[in-house]
């Protein structure tokens, strides 16, 4: 089996600007073509809790009491690692050991915004992997994590499923010079999430099985209030539309990785989350209904 070939840099927050300056700056979508977004309620509300497990149960309590539905689609989205900061424990470590706990039980299946390279695909595909670690700078410690959690996740019954990418798709993403359109990359992931999404959700609900499919990847394609010039990339409002009551997007955010961030220091909600921030106690932003950010005590603080 081929090893695995994350596509974690098809999130524009964690792009640098010299990978997003490097990729041949292509266009956005046709703005005329595009759906205009939902927009998130002005004022975010933040709590603070004792642990991430308490932290996680809120989450669910609330999203339940805003759209009167247990969520079924729960999609994690994660702020990412760097190899610069390898000493902090990733998102992805922290959703296998942590948060786990809390949603194994009530959870059938869980799709990863990841493939394997199986190497058909000619120079198209040789092309679009090369170009995708080149621009991720991610630790080689992900791999071992993304295939630890694939592991478990079957190993205690919930059906792990990965994005199948054709030879098609990787013909589609590369540019009239055989450069890989980030663009057409992001809106091809996003794609393949919702579709393999739909099908699984469908499928169980089919079979009566009242469970929640997760989703785990980057904080884009997740998302439910959008930036205008982001929406065609991302999955929550047609989800949302398509599965009434039933969606959720958590963002983890482990805080040593954003702190340098100037699109999240931005965010409406920072400023009042540095002010809430208390040692050892993780924070909860709720953006809107059916959107929070789980945001990790800092490394070196107690939580369980």
């Amino acid at each position: 089996m081929t090893r695995l070939a994350l596509s974690f840099a098809l999130s524009v927050l964690c792009l640098s600007s010299h990978a997003r300056a490097e990729s041949a700056k292509p266009a956005v979508p046709d703005e005329k073509s595009a759906k205009p977004p939902q927009a998130a309620p002005a004022a975010p509300e933040l709590t603070l809790h004792d642990s991430v497990t308490a932290a996680l149960s809120a989450i669910f309590e609330r999203a339940q009491q805003d759209s009167g539905k247990k969520p079924h689609l729960v999609a994690f989205g994660e702020y990412h690692q760097t190899k610069g900061k390898t000493q902090i424990k990733s998102a992805l470590k922290r959703f296998a050991e942590e948060l786990w706990p809390t949603v194994q039980p009530g959870s059938s299946d869980l799709i990863l915004e990841t493939f394997v390279t199986e190497g058909n695909c000619g120079k198209e595909e040789k092309k679009v992997v090369k170009d995708v670690e080149k621009t991720t700078k991610r630790p080689e410690t992900t791999e071992n994590e993304l295939v630890t959690l694939i592991k478990q996740a079957k190993a205690q019954g919930i059906q792990p499923h990965i994005l199948q990418v054709s030879c098609k798709d990787y013909q589609s993403v590369l540019d009239e010079k055989a450069q890989v359109d980030y663009v057409k990359m992001l809106k091809l992931i996003g794609d393949l999430l919702q579709k393999r999404m739909t099908e699984v959700r469908l499928r169980r609900q089919k079979a009566g099985i009242d469970k929640m499919v997760m989703v785990y990847g980057g904080a884009l394609h997740n998302d439910l209030y959008p930036q205008k010039e982001l929406a065609d990339f991302a999955f929550g409002q047609s989800l949302t539309e398509a599965f009434p009551g039933e969606y959720l997007e958590v963002d983890l955010y482990v805080p040593e990785f954003i702190e340098t961030d100037k699109t999240v220091r931005a965010q409406p909600w920072f400023p009042l989350y540095k002010k809430a921030q208390k040692p050892g106690q993780p924070v909860v932003v709720r953006r809107g209904p059916g959107s929070f950010i789980l945001l990790f005590a800092p490394s070196g603080s107690n939580q369980k």
